[in-house]
């Protein structure tokens, strides 16, 4: 190789790093730079979300957003700085995320659930819901996900996205629950008497809150008998347990009392 030829490769590197290289060290302490105060930035999301007690899940997705869009955007502006043609990468990014969008449609619901779940907080771990057929206890609230406990110990796992657009009945949400049991009489006993009667026996459990008291009415009366109907409170996590004892304590009254039932 000839000297000019030498002379002509070393001015053009010399050209190319005067140009070039600044640009370059700059892009790098940018990124940098950006990538510690992402750091910093998500850090104080994180505390932020912990004094105002957001669910983890949640507060884990949230901060994994914003992380994984402020260093993308960050990365097509270093880009930008470079030389490179920004408004080509960004929009071949839109295009995968329009197609990555179709291809997870179902996906995305149950994000769109799992956020509003969580966010506005219609059940917690541990309620007892009633939701897509389902009725159990609530195992865990993931994001796209409800696990459930179901009565028979058998595990259901719902897609979010139809919980959130779906009724829910939350057994939980309420300090005490309210059931109902039928009382069936024979119409020449005192319905006073015998009312007061009952709502001791129902008192035995102790389980059955005392505020509210027990109502007992007469619901109709046909054939030489009143039906009546009691209607007890108790603690949302005793309700199967205080539904059983008092059944058995009103069989034991009908004995007692030696009514025909």
């Amino acid at each position: 190789m000839s000297p000019e030829k030498i002379q002509y490769y070393i001015s053009l590197t010399i050209d190319w790093a005067v140009r070039f290289l600044p640009n370059f060290i700059s892009a790098i302490l940018f990124l940098f730079i950006g990538w510690w105060v992402i750091g910093k930035i998500d850090h104080a999301i994180k505390i932020g979300m912990e004094k105002k007690k957001f669910e983890v899940s949640l507060s884990s997705f949230l901060r994994t957003l914003f992380t994984l869009g402020s260093k993308t955007i960050l990365v097509i502006m270093i880009a930008g700085q470079l030389g490179f043609q920004t408004t080509s990468l960004a929009a071949m990014i839109g295009a995968v995320g329009l197609a990555v969008g179709l291809a997870l449609q179902g996906s995305l619901a149950n994000l769109a659930g799992g956020v509003l779940i969580l966010l506005f907080k219609p059940y917690k771990v541990g309620d007892v819901i009633s939701t897509s057929g389902f009725t159990g206890k609530v195992k865990e609230i993931q994001i796209f996900n409800t696990i459930l406990i179901l009565a028979d110990n058998k595990t259901a796992l719902l897609p979010n996205g139809n919980i959130s657009n779906g009724s829910i009945l939350n057994n939980n949400k309420q300090p005490f629950l309210k059931f109902e049991i039928c009382i069936r009489i024979p119409t020449d006993l005192d319905f006073n008497t015998l009312s007061n009667e009952l709502k001791q026996n129902f008192y035995k459990s102790s389980l059955v809150l005392q505020n509210p008291e027990i109502v007992i009415h007469i619901k109709e009366i046909r054939n030489g008998k009143m039906y009546l109907t009691a209607s007890i409170a108790c603690l949302p996590s005793d309700l199967l347990t205080t539904q059983t004892q008092c059944n058995l304590n009103l069989l034991a009254f009908y004995k007692e009392k030696d009514i025909d039932f």
